[in-house]
C-alpha cells in the first residue's frame, strides 16, 4: 500500500513505549485440529468502549471474504483477568468496555485453507494471511503491532516481512503494514542472496530434495534479475529484504498473492514434477513488487479492510503483469521462445473471441473484480458471455502495445513501464488512467496515446495481431479451417449440453441453452459429444442447417447459419525463412542472443 513507506519511515523515527503497542499472542495447543488461539492486548485505549472488528478485505485481493465466519469462543477481560461484557455489533464486530485504558480480547479461529487469501494451521505449519487471522481495534491504526508466537516446535522457524525482534516476537509499525505481512511457520527450507545491498529470501515448505530447491532457486534468481532489468532497479524494500513465502506440498491450496516486501506462492504441485508451471506464479507475484505495490492506482487508495475498493485499472496492474510474467520466463531461458509463443495462443483466443467485448472493455471488466476475484456466489452467473478476465485482457493489450511500440516507434513496453515507475512508482504517487495516457504520449506522441486509450482502454478494440506478429516472424492462421464455430460444446450421457452456450456460436443462434438435450443436427442423430463433433466437422461454412432439441422438457426446432471458427494458432517461423530486420526485432523482444 502506498502509505507503507512513509509510515515505516515514521516508525523508525519514533520511540514506542509498550503502552502504545498492540500485542497478539498465539496459542498453538490445538493446531492439529486446525484451531488457533488468539489473544489481543490493547492498552492506553481512550474512551469508554472499544470496537474490535474482523477484516472483510485483504491486500492483494479485490473481493470480500467474510473472515469473521471462522471465529468463535470470543471473550473480553480487563488487566486483572476479570471478564468484561462483550457485545456483538455486526457479523464482523464486537464491542467491549474499556477499564483503566485496557482491554484483552480472546478468540479461537478455525483455519484449514493455507493459501494467499485465507489461513491454515495444522501439525506441520502455521500459514497466516493476516486479515484472515487477526481482528483489529478500531481507531488504533497507527500503533505499533507485535506478534508473539510462543512454544514453537523445535525445528520450526518463522518467515515474514515483519520485523524480527526475537525468535518468537515480530512487529509492524502499524496495522497497515501488519495486515500486509503474511507469516508462515514450520520446517522451512531457506535460501537467500544479495542483489546490491538488499537481501532476497526463499522460505519454502516442500517435500522435495535439496538439489531440486537449489535448481529452482537459480530460476528465481533469473526471474528477479529479468524484472530488475525491466525497471532498471529493484524497489527499496522496507528493512532491506524481500521474501518469497512458498508452500509446495499436499497440505496447501493453490494461490499467489503479492505484498509490499514479500509474496505467498502455494501449490499442491511439486518441484520434481511441476517446477516449470510453478515458476510462472513466482514471476507474476514478484513483478507486483513494482506494478500494484508501488505503481499503484489511486482507486485502490486508501485501502479499506471493510469494503471493496472499485478500480478501473486492473487491466494494467494485473494484466500487464501477466504479460511480463511469461515473457520474463522466455527471456530468462526457462521457456524456449517457441514454447512462449505457443503459450500466447490460449489467452489470445479467449480475449479476441469473448462475446463480452461487444459491450464491455477492460475498464468495465476491472470494475467486476470484487465479484470474480475468488468471490463466491450461490446463484449462477453468465461470466463466459459477459466478462473477460482483466488478467488475460490486460495481458493481450500489453502484448499488442509492446509489438506496436517496437514495430512503429522503435520503443518498448519495458521503457513504458520504466517511465511509469520513475514518475509514479518510485515516488509512490498513485496514478490515474489519464496519468498512464500522459506517460504513453511522452514515449510516443499525443495522437497515438489518445487513440490507444480511446480505442483499447475506454473502448474494446484490439489491434490487428496478424499484421503485428508478421513483423516478428510469427504466423497467425486458423486453428480449425473450414470448421463451423460451436464453441467446443460438451454433452453428458443424456446428450444434454454441459458447457456454457456462447454468444455468437451456432447453438446460441439456434436458441439452445445449457442443459438442453440435442436430438439431431441436419437430420443426423446425436448420441454423444463424439457424434456432435463428427457432425460439426461435416457442415459447410455459410450454410443454414436445422437442429432438433429438448428444452425444459419441450421439444423444439431451430436453425443456424454456420460461421468459420475464428480461433487462431501461432507458428514460430525459423530464422532461415526471415529477413535480418525481422530476426533482430524478434530477438530484441525475446532477448535471444
Amino acid at each position: 500500500m502506498r502509505l507503507f513507506g512513509l509510515l515505516v519511515l515514521l516508525a523508525t523515527c519514533t520511540t514506542f513505549t509498550s503502552a502504545q503497542e498492540i500485542t497478539y499472542t498465539l496459542n498453538l495447543s490445538n493446531i492439529h485440529h486446525h484451531e488457533l488461539g488468539v489473544t489481543i492486548q490493547f492498552t492506553e485505549v481512550k474512551g469508554e468502549k472499544l470496537e474490535i472488528r474482523m477484516p472483510n478485505f485483504s491486500p492483494g485481493r479485490y473481493a470480500l471474504h467474510n473472515f469473521a465466519k471462522n471465529i468463535y469462543e470470543e471473550s473480553a477481560s480487563d488487566a486483572t483477568g476479570d471478564e468484561l461484557p462483550l457485545k456483538r455489533l455486526t457479523p464482523y464486530a464486537w464491542e467491549a468496555p474499556v477499564v483503566d485504558g485496557q482491554v484483552t480480547f480472546q478468540y479461537t479461529l478455525y483455519g484449514n485453507h493455507a493459501d494467499g487469501t485465507y489461513m491454515g494451521v495444522d501439525a506441520r505449519k502455521l500459514h497466516m494471511n493476516m486479515p484472515a487471522t487477526f481482528a483489529r481495534g478500531i481507531g488504533l491504526d497507527d500503533r505499533k503491532v507485535n506478534l508473539v508466537i510462543p512454544n514453537l516446535p523445535k525445528e520450526w522457524t518463522v518467515a515474514t516481512q515483519l520485523v524480527k525482534e526475537t525468535d518468537n516476537k515480530f512487529s509492524a509499525p502499524n496495522y497497515y503494514y501488519f495486515y500486509d505481512s503474511p507469516t508462515i511457520a514450520g520446517k522451512i527450507d531457506w535460501r537467500e542472496w544479495k542483489v546490491g545491498e538488499q537481501t532476497i529470501q526463499i522460505a519454502m515448505m516442500h517435500e522435495g530434495t535439496t538439489e531440486e530447491l537449489d535448481n529452482y532457486t537459480e530460476w528465481v534468481k533469473k526471474v528477479v534479475e529479468e524484472h530488475r532489468t525491466i525497471y532498471g532497479e529493484l524497489p527499496t524494500f522496507d528493512y532491506g529484504r524481500y521474501t518469497f513465502l512458498i508452500g509446495y506440498n499436499p497440505w496447501v491450496d493453490g494461490d499467489g498473492m503479492e505484498h509490499r516486501n514479500s509474496t505467498v506462492c502455494t501449490s499442491t504441485g511439486s518441484l520434481a514434477t511441476n517446477a516449470s508451471g510453478l515458476i510462472g506464479t513466482v514471476s507474476h507475484e514478484f513483478f507486483h513488487a513494482w506494478n500494484i505495490e508501488r505503481i499503484r492506482p489511486k482507486s485502490l487508495e486508501p485501502f479499506d479492510f471493510d469494503h471493496a475498493n472499485l478500480s478501473e485499472a486492473l487491466w494494467f496492474g494485473e494484466g500487464f503483469t501477466s504479460y511480463f510474467d511469461k515473457l520474463t520466463l522466455s527471456r530468462a531461458g526457462i521457456l524456449e521462445p517457441e514454447q512462449y509463443v505457443k503459450r500466447l495462443i490460449g489467452g489470445l483466443n479467449y480475449v479476441l473471441n469473448s462475446p463480452s467485448r461487444e459491450f464491455r472493455g477492460p475498464v468495465e471488466d476491472s470494475y467486476n473484480a470484487t465479484f470474480v476475484d475468488a468471490g463466491t456466489a450461490n446463484d449462477e452467473t453468465n461470466y463466459s458471455n459477459n466478462f473477460v478476465s482483466y488478467y488475460s485482457y490486460g495481458s493481450v493489450i500489453g502484448l499488442g502495445l509492446d509489438l506496436t511500440l517496437r514495430s512503429e516507434f522503435n520503443k518498448t513496453l519495458d521503457e513504458y513501464m520504466r517511465m511509469v515507475w520513475q514518475q509514479y512508482g518510485k515516488p509512490e504517487i498513485p496514478y490515474t488512467l489519464p496519468d498512464l495516457q500522459k506517460v504513453l504520449a511522452q514515449l510516443t506522441n499525443k495522437d497515438f496515446a489518445e487513440r490507444f486509450f480511446t480505442d483499447q482502454i475506454y473502448g474494446s478494440k484490439l489491434p490487428d495481431f496478424e499484421s503485428l506478429f508478421e513483423e516478428f516472424g510469427i504466423k497467425v492462421s486458423l486453428q480449425n479451417p473450414n470448421s463451423a464455430y460451436f464453441g467446443n460444446p460438451k454433452l453428458n450421457e443424456k446428450q444434454e449440453v454441459q458447457s456454457t452456450v456462447m454468444r455468437g456460436t451456432a447453438l446460441y443462434e439456434a436458441g439452445l441453452e445449457t442443459g438442453d438435450k440435442i436430438v439431431s443436427i441436419n437430420s443426423q442423430s446425436i448420441n454423444s459429444t463424439a457424434d456432435l463433433n463428427k457432425v460439426i466437422n461435416s457442415l459447410e461454412i455459410g450454410k443454414t442447417y436445422s437442429i432438433s432439441y429438448v428444452q425444459m422438457g419441450i421439444p423444439k426446432e431451430g436453425e443456424f447459419t454456420t460461421k468459420q471458427d475464428p480461433r487462431i494458432t501461432l507458428s514460430y517461423i525459423s530464422d532461415d525463412k526471415l529477413n535480418k530486420k525481422i530476426i533482430k526485432r524478434r530477438n530484441d523482444w525475446l532477448e535471444i542472443e
